[in-house]
């Protein structure tokens, strides 16, 4: 694990989808293979992980909270990635419960939805939350677009929002995907295209005009920890998307689908939940 708060300013120009080589950590006779194939075999191991988190499941969710605070009851929202549901995220919920948290969930039955939409609505869930837990500002864990949302409710949100952790999230450019992906988000962006209103905004493109997308634009707000967790052999985004100027960067093992079920990235979860806030206190990169 290794833990970044800096990153160079040129991995745009480096981004190249069409690359053959672009995750880390294949053996190298997969250089021959087309770039699909090999960010494709990055991501066929999540079954190896699947195991590995039913096995870490003897050990008891509370093995990922070890030696660290408990929860307290504290509120934790956790939202979904691309496509999938709160459902996706039992593995999370498991270990926040085991650690003594409360789990919150973002009523995502799949995560398609327009994403000024979602955070709106994250919005309200978000303030029935902390008007319950006595104004204290939440925390928010999300998985790649949902990751993407936990930082947009940050972005719009901030009175709301305390911490925001994001695995596998492309927070530099939200675009920044490969080949899985992309038929879905076509199709989608054609779809929002059909209305009026989003087709004026440029709803699905880099330069719509929405609300959340003039928010995250800007640098977070000052008051929001924002926490980056990539890992460099993501076969679903481009993990130089994932580090953040200004943010805490954690580099993690595995692959973008297991990041939420894959033990020690739990541990580095609750271990980026257990921190104190940092109020106000100014960035390296700032």
């Amino acid at each position: 694990m290794r833990n970044n708060t800096r990153m160079s300013d040129g991995w745009r120009p480096a981004y190249l989808p069409e690359q053959i080589w672009a995750p880390r950590g294949l053996p190298g006779w997969m250089r021959a293979f087309p770039g699909w194939a090999a960010r494709a075999a990055t991501e066929g191991r999540f079954p190896l992980e699947v195991a590995e988190w039913e096995a870490s499941l003897l050990k008891g969710p509370g093995a990922a909270s070890r030696g660290l605070p408990d929860g307290a009851g504290r509120p934790v929202l956790t939202i979904p990635g691309f496509g999938f549901g709160d459902y996706t995220t039992v593995p999370l919920q498991l270990v926040l419960k085991a650690g003594g948290y409360t789990v919150k969930y973002s009523r995502i039955i799949s995560n398609v939805r327009c994403s000024d939409t979602a955070v709106k609505k994250l919005g309200r869930i978000a303030a029935e939350i902390v008007k319950r837990d006595n104004g204290r500002r939440l925390l928010v864990v999300g998985h790649s677009r949902g990751g993407l949302l936990a930082r947009g409710l940050g972005a719009l949100f901030p009175h709301l929002i305390e911490r925001v952790i994001a695995l596998g999230a492309p927070m530099n450019d939200e675009f920044a995907f490969y080949e899985l992906p992309r038929p879905a988000a076509f199709f989608l962006s054609r779809l929002y295209q059909l209305e009026p209103k989003r087709r004026e905004l440029g709803c699905a493109t880099s330069q719509c005009q929405c609300a959340y997308m003039q928010a995250i634009r800007r640098p977070m707000p000052a008051e929001v920890e924002l926490v980056s967790i990539y890992t460099t052999s993501d076969g679903v985004v481009d993990w130089r998307s994932c580090m953040v100027p200004g943010a805490t960067n954690v580099e993690v093992s595995g692959t973008h689908l297991g990041m939420g079920l894959k033990p020690a990235t739990l541990r580095v979860i609750m271990e980026q939940l257990a921190k104190d806030p940092v109020a106000n206190e100014e960035s390296p990169d700032q």
